[in-house]
């Protein structure tokens, strides 16, 4: 009996197969680790707030993947894009919050070299909080909310598409008075 080897592709991979398997991987990891990195670096914040919310923006848009394939590609990537959007937005709040609370009023007045009232160099750090819960809150509730819209856009387009088809195929079946004008 003649044993047969089983093919094996031996050539090496180019540049171009690399770096798609590269970034395959490497950059839900990279969004994986900076996720990491902000939930930690808000302490109860990110555990009680950004996580949960965060988590939830990737369920959705895996859960979106898997329930329309054709968009798969489209999902994924926009769902990584909107992590990494949202989690370098929360850090860079966090480093400018951490950079304007210690700014008086004096300090500002004398950097722009006008005269500032002393409420406004307490509301800035105010204003950039708010900033930073808004954008913790509103950005994943407003991306499931795209993600939900898109599902029932594409529901919606099914159940369309349905009734065309069964428009056409009674039209085309023959059945009825059909009367051809020329």
């Amino acid at each position: 009996m003649e044993r047969r080897d089983t093919p094996t592709y031996k050539g090496n991979m180019s540049k171009e197969e690399t770096f798609k398997i590269i970034k395959a991987v490497g950059w839900p990891l990279a969004v994986f680790g900076l996720a990491i990195f902000t939930i930690s670096e808000f302490a109860g914040f990110g555990t009680k707030l950004i996580c949960p919310l965060s988590g939830s923006m990737w369920f959705i848009g895996f859960m979106v993947g898997l329930i329309l394939p054709a968009q798969r590609r489209e999902v994924l990537s926009q769902t990584l894009s909107m992590l990494a959007f949202y989690y370098a937005a929360l850090i860079g709040f966090k480093i400018v919050l951490g950079v304007v609370s210690g700014v008086s009023s004096e300090m500002i007045a004398a950097s722009y070299d006008q005269a500032i009232p002393a409420a406004t160099g307490n509301a800035i750090p105010g204003y950039i909080q708010n900033a930073m819960w808004f954008t913790a809150v509103l950005t994943p509730i407003g991306f499931v909310g795209m993600q939900v819209k898109r599902l029932r856009d594409f529901k919606r387009n099914q159940s369309l598409n349905k009734t065309f088809g069964r428009v056409r195929g009674v039209r085309n079946s023959g059945k009825g008075n059909t009367r051809t004008v020329r």
